[in-house]
């Protein structure tokens, strides 16, 4: 046993359970500022949402001031627990019947949890080559070390406003990167139980209808390949859901509920680009609905829209400023910023025909059609404006995206990013009806055949937590002790505070405080104006890297695991994935460009496979 590994683990779940209670204490904040009953009694699981969402915006702006460091992080979550604490000992501690009155049905979907929150703590497997290495973990570490994270070369970072990576940098604050996906695996099944089983004042949690649902919630085997949000997705757009039906039952406190809804929808928005369409759309279907319903009088309409667009636009706001600051796009897709329009990882030709049919396909995939047939099978939901908005918003956002995504090679891609949006509108028309006295019995049937429909890979969903819970104390390294000491000695031939390019499998390895590092995580897709010279003598990309302060680069073409490696993209430009080919002659060009200005340009040095080059003055 090694006691170091058990330490590191030790230290990472006490601390992530500090993170728990600390998002449950900022959410009491929010509590606190409705104003409402309803709000402070809506139990942990929103309080947490909420408290994610207030993280979110509060890391948001503080990353644009370059002050979100590990110190600053950790700070923001002990005050998180101060208010829980002093929140619960206000209102009182519970009382040994109110702790005897936890409905027994619930406590199996608690032990489910733990273990998932367990395993989740050391999860492991799913860490990309391709993405997560080169680049998202890269995120992490720059944010901790240097307060934020610019990345004018890098294609994922103009691809995401980076809410995933603050969330992933809480647990980095007293975590290793084996603890990584610690958020997302460990923590979002409990608020994500929290959440089923507090919903409309805690009536799930008295029936044992809420046992399967909250069952049905936490262990649906979510399709992934890399550690990017798809469970925090699910938690933020179902605390969305919940948020709303309160706002939508509370009268009084209505236009607070909805700024609420504004900043948790910017919150789900920051993880990925898909989540602006899905956040947006169920707002502006919630607000129109409730406006012609209602008849609300267009003063009372207008005010209303101004509440939680205005509260979703300052929220968004920072994230906006950084992307544009780092990649030229407030908001990408929507705009267009550093990209290359020639590098379309998407637009890859076929027939029109061939996308309008894929959304069919989507919704009567083998692995997705139960949540379309619980949606659709549940007509409660259409009976109430939040799950009427949340459905309609899921449904629209996965057509668009299959319509997206149809020519991708990954057969897996159009369902890893549509699942969460369908789990959720599946769950909200079953939390819906199964309130409902007409509807429970069939929200009962629904229930079981949605677990029943996948029980096996439920269970080997649990049993892979069991699995890395036992590895806990043996993980496998994903870098050597030599590996690091290369990219620390490598480093080293560059002067303190230059700016410096970096095309290697493990940037996150340097030293950023040290030096400006940029990565380039996919050559020629993302590059300040003018754009990388693409297919030029190589003496045009020095001239253009100099402009932007760069005089160094440290790249490794020869033992790249995946993303760099020559072999892999001479491969993919003579297959036959269309996708591929689009890219490989950028990365090959790339990789021909640095090699010959290595030949021209003055060599610092070579430290393992590493490679330091310096531009010689024009």
């Amino acid at each position: 046993m090694d006691r170091y590994l058990v330490a590191n683990y030790a230290l990472a779940f006490a601390w992530s359970v500090v993170v728990l209670l600390g998002l449950i204490g900022m959410g009491r904040l929010v509590a606190g500022w409705v104003k409402d009953e309803t709000a402070l009694g809506a139990g942990w699981g929103l309080h947490a949402v909420w408290g994610m969402a207030l993280y979110l915006f509060v890391g948001g702006a503080l990353a644009l001031m370059k002050l979100c460091t590990a110190p600053v992080i950790g700070l923001l979550f002990g005050l998180g627990v101060a208010v829980l604490l002093w929140t619960t000992f206000r209102r009182g501690l519970p009382s040994r019947a109110a702790l005897t009155g936890i409905a027994w049905q619930n406590w199996p979907a608690f032990a489910v949890v733990a273990l998932l929150f367990a395993g989740g703590v050391c999860w492991e497997t799913g860490s990309s080559l391709f993405d997560d290495l080169p680049a998202y973990y890269n995120f992490c570490e720059k944010l901790l070390d240097t307060g934020s994270f610019d990345e004018p070369f890098s294609w994922r970072r103009l691809a995401s406003l980076g809410g995933h990576t603050l969330l992933q940098s809480s647990i980095l604050v007293y975590g290793s990167f084996a603890n990584i996906q610690a958020f997302e695996r460990g923590l979002c099944p409990v608020i994500l139980l929290g959440l089923v089983l507090g919903f409309r004042g805690g009536g799930l949690g008295r029936s044992p209808l809420g046992l399967i649902l909250g069952l049905a919630a936490v262990t649906t085997p979510i399709i992934r390949n890399n550690t990017t949000s798809h469970l925090t997705a699910v938690v933020l757009f179902l605390g969305l859901f919940v948020t709303l039906d309160l706002g939508e039952r509370a009268s009084a406190a209505r236009r607070r509920f909805l700024v609420v809804a504004g900043v948790t929808a910017a919150g789900l928005a920051t993880l990925r680009a898909q989540n602006v369409a899905v956040a947006g759309l169920t707002l502006g279907v919630f607000w129109l609905g409730s406006a012609i319903m209602d008849r609300r009088p267009g003063r009372q309409a207008l005010a209303e829209a101004c509440s939680w667009g205005g509260a979703m636009l300052a929220a968004l706001l920072p994230w906006m400023i950084m992307a544009f600051r780092s990649n030229g796009s407030p908001l990408f897709p929507l705009f267009a910023g550093g990209n290359n329009l020639a590098f379309d990882p998407q637009g890859v030709g076929g027939s029109l025909y061939d996308r309008l049919i894929c959304p069919a396909r989507t919704f009567l995939d083998p692995g997705l059609v139960i949540m379309f047939v619980c949606l659709l099978a549940m007509p409660q939901w259409r009976h109430a404006g939040a799950a009427r908005a949340a459905a309609i918003a899921a449904v629209i956002t996965t057509a668009l995206l299959s319509y997206g995504l149809s020519l991708s090679p990954d057969k897996t891609t159009i369902a890893r990013y549509v699942q969460p949006l369908l789990l959720v509108g599946a769950l909200v028309a079953l939390m819906t009806a199964a309130l409902s006295p007409r509807r429970r019995m069939a929200a009962w049937v629904l229930g079981i055949m949605f677990i029943a429909h996948d029980l096996s890979g439920r269970c080997q969903y649990l049993w892979d937590h069991f699995v890395e819970l036992q590895l806990a104390n043996r993980m496998p390294p994903l870098y050597t002790p030599r590996t690091i000491a290369d990219y620390r000695e490598a480093q080293l031939f560059i002067p303190e505070g230059k700016r410096v390019l970096i095309c290697t499998d493990f940037p996150f390895l340097f030293d950023h405080p040290r030096n400006d590092l940029w990565i380039i995580d996919m050559p020629n897709a993302a590059s300040p104006p003018p754009g990388l010279p693409f297919r030029r003598p190589p003496e045009e990309t020095k001239r253009y890297l100099r402009k932007l302060g760069i005089e160094y680069v440290i790249f490794d073409f020869a033992s790249s695991h995946a993303l760099y490696s020559r072999e892999v993209w001479r491969s993919h430009a003579e297959g036959n994935v269309a996708l591929w080919k689009i890219q490989a002659p950028f990365f090959n060009d790339f990789f021909d460009t640095v090699d010959r200005l290595a030949a021209s340009e003055t060599q610092l040095g070579k430290i393992g496979n590493l490679t330091v080059l310096q531009f010689k003055p024009e």
